[in-house]
């Protein structure tokens, strides 16, 4: 049997930091006369509307791994208190 050591504090840690990073961004309309000319307000305009859903995909990835993290940790600290468990009641095997 192999063991397998897992710090589930430092995966809670790197689901925190992924929370902290993954804030909403303020989106960035373009206001006549902030970008100088028309031309650049056009191609600011067009960049953003790829921009945006790219950034909300990313985003949601990140939520996605945030969650897995969190999971994960939880898992392993279930199935270890449940092999502690199994030890403390006598059981012949814990697996």
């Amino acid at each position: 049997m192999k063991k397998v050591h897992v710090d589930t504090g430092q995966l809670r840690k790197n689901a925190q930091s992924l929370s902290e990073v993954n804030v909403e961004r303020p989106s960035s309309p373009s206001a006549p006369g902030s970008l100088g000319a028309a031309r650049a307000i056009g191609a600011f305009d067009e960049f953003d509307g790829y921009w945006s859903p790219a950034l909300r995909a990313v985003s949601e990835s990140v939520v996605s791994l945030r969650e897995a993290l969190v999971s994960a940790a939880d898992v392993y600290e279930r199935r270890d208190a449940d092999s502690a468990q199994a030890f403390t009641l006598g059981a012949p095997r814990a697996f």
